[in-house]
């Protein structure tokens, strides 16, 4: 990620719609899952970013948060955040095996050139039983300056990222698309400032400055579908959302 987006995501985290919304299928996913003494549970937030979800986490139990950007860590202690390792994802977690009984994995992926490698990591350091919320970016077709300035190294299709955990000691508890109903606009925005610029600036879309009403309009839209999501799965989205539960042990 470029290093002013981290001064940029921090400043914006607790207003703008697309972290709000994130906030918000955070919580809804932990509230859905049967946690046993939930304040003594230790969970893992993987690619903590500048820590607003890690922050979130809190209020479910012991929260650690693994970032490798000195510039994120630097956030990180502005928001008193003190359980974090200094660790690259693309290398193995610095936890012994079946620590965490739930583990995150917020739009991570999509940065190393090897994901297998993370992908079976977490499932080393999740607990018989414990859950993994993973959310990546959707459909190559969104490709634009925002993956750029993430460093993202691809989107994935619902179809890809099944085939990448089929393999693993888990099964899959939920498989969907979501911020469906801006797929469109987004497109249509991504592909606007695509034929505007020959050359578009490395930038996310974060940088975009929307009149308060539009934000607030957004942000009730996409909590809306969030909560949608509990009900049935989107057939296609801006991002996707993939929660796995390790298998316990002695069972097939």
């Amino acid at each position: 990620m470029e290093k002013n987006e981290y001064k940029v995501m921090y400043d914006i985290e607790q207003s703008y719609w697309w972290f709000i919304g994130k906030q918000s299928l955070v919580r809804t996913v932990l509230n859905g899952f049967s946690l046993d003494g939930i304040m003594q549970e230790k969970i893992l937030d993987i690619g903590c970013g500048t820590g607003v979800i890690l922050k979130l986490l809190e209020s479910f139990g012991v929260a650690y948060g693994m970032e490798l950007s000195s510039e994120a860590i630097r956030f990180l202690r502005k928001r008193d955040l003190n359980l974090v390792v200094r660790s690259d994802a693309s290398q193995s977690i610095p936890f012994k095996g079946g620590s965490f009984s739930a583990i995150l994995c917020l739009d991570v992926l999509e940065h190393l050139d090897d994901d297998s490698t993370l992908l079976n990591e977490m499932v080393r350091v999740c607990k018989p039983g414990g859950h993994i919320i993973l959310t990546v970016p959707a459909f190559n077709v969104l490709w634009s300056s925002h993956d750029v300035a993430l460093h993202h190294r691809r989107r994935y299709t619902r179809k890809q990222i099944l085939k990448k955990v089929n393999h693993l000691n888990c099964r899959v508890t939920k498989s969907s698309y979501y911020n469906t109903a801006l797929v469109l606009p987004i497109l249509a925005v991504r592909k606007l400032k695509k034929f505007l610029s020959n050359k578009p600036k490395a930038q996310s879309d974060f940088f975009m400055c929307l009149p308060r009403w539009i934000n607030a309009l957004l942000t009730s839209l996409f909590v809306s579908e969030i909560r949608c999501l509990k009900f049935f799965n989107f057939p296609f989205g801006v991002s996707l959302l993939l929660t796995l539960q390790k298998a316990n042990r002695g069972l097939p």
